[in-house]
C-alpha cells in the first residue's frame, strides 16, 4: 500500500520518532472503581467491554468517567445493564485473544483491587463457565497499528476475535469502534502523526469491509475530530469529554437493536 511506499523512504525519521515519543510520553494509570457491576431497571442486558487503554479508562481517574461508565450510564436508562470489563494498557489484539481464550490475568498490572470476583477467578473465562453476552463493545486497534503488523493479518486477528465472542461468550451484537483519528493526536510529531493517520484510515477501510460481512457487527465512530482540548493530559488518551460522547454514540447504536437482540 501507499503507506509502505512511504515508510520506505521515511522509515528511519519515522521510527527515532517513534522511540522519542515512546520515552516522552506521560504512563497515565488506568482508571480506578470497579470493573463489574449492575446498573439501572428494566429488561435484562448482559454487556461486555473489553480492549486496550482506553477500554480501561486511561485519561480519566475513575471508570465512572470512563467509557465503561458513560455507556452504561445510557443504557441504565431503560434496561437493568449487568456489565463486566476486561481491558488492559497496551492491549493489541492478539493479546485480548489471549486473555479471552482463558490465559491468567497479569493482576500486577489490572490492579487487583478494583476488579471483581469473577474476573479474577479463572474459570470465568472457562469454556464452560463464560457468560453469555448480548452486546460486546471492542476498544482496539492502536497498539496494533504502532507495531509493524499488516492490515490483512490485522483483519484476520479480528476476525478470529468476532469468532471467538460468538462461540465462547455468544455474543448477539459486537461493536468494534473504529481506529482513532491519529492523525489529529497532538503528542504525535509530524511527520509521525501524518503516517500514523494514514495507516489507520487504511486499518479502517478494512475494518468496515469485514463489518459488511459480519451481520451481527457494527461500526461505531466517535463523532469527533479532536484537537487538543480533547484530549488527556498526555495528548493521546481520551479526555471524560470524549469518553461520554463514545460512550453516548455506543449507546444509541445499541438501543436501535437492542428490541431484536433481547427476542431473539
Amino acid at each position: 500500500m501507499f503507506y509502505y511506499f512511504v515508510f520506505l523512504i521515511l522509515g528511519p525519521l519515522l521510527l527515532i520518532q517513534g522511540r522519542l515519543v515512546r520515552k516522552n510520553i506521560p504512563i497515565l494509570a488506568e482508571a480506578t472503581g470497579g470493573r463489574s457491576g449492575r446498573l439501572g431497571e428494566g429488561r435484562p442486558l448482559s454487556l461486555l467491554v473489553v480492549g486496550d487503554s482506553a477500554a480501561a479508562g486511561v485519561g480519566v481517574e475513575t471508570q465512572d468517567d470512563a467509557l465503561s461508565g458513560c455507556l452504561t450510564r445510557e443504557l441504565a436508562q431503560k434496561y437493568c445493564v449487568d456489565w463486566s470489563l476486561v481491558a488492559k494498557s497496551g492491549n493489541t489484539t492478539a493479546d485480548l485473544i489471549e486473555t479471552l481464550q482463558g490465559r491468567p490475568f497479569q493482576t500486577d498490572s489490572l490492579s487487583v483491587g478494583s476488579l471483581p470476583a469473577k474476573v479474577l477467578d479463572d474459570n470465568w473465562l472457562d469454556k464452560r463457565s463464560a457468560p453469555d453476552i448480548d452486546v460486546v463493545l471492542v476498544s482496539l486497534g492502536v497498539n496494533d497499528l504502532l507495531s509493524p503488523i499488516g492490515e490483512s493479518h490485522w483483519i484476520a486477528q479480528q476476525v478470529r476475535l468476532i469468532k471467538l465472542l460468538k462461540s465462547k461468550f455468544s455474543a448477539k451484537h459486537i461493536l468494534m469502534t473504529a481506529v482513532p483519528p491519529m492523525h489529529c493526536f497532538p503528542a504525535l510529531p509530524q511527520p509521525l502523526r501524518w503516517f500514523l493517520g494514514l495507516r489507520a484510515s487504511e486499518f479502517n477501510r478494512k475494518l468496515v469491509s469485514l463489518i459488511e460481512l459480519e451481520s451481527e457487527c457494527e461500526l461505531v465512530i466517535i463523532p469527533l475530530m479532536p484537537i487538543a482540548s480533547d484530549m488527556a493530559s498526555d495528548g493521546f488518551h481520551p479526555s471524560a469529554k470524549v469518553y461520554r460522547l463514545w460512550g453516548g454514540t455506543a449507546a444509541k447504536a445499541i438501543e436501535k437493536r437492542i428490541e431484536s437482540l433481547l427476542h431473539r
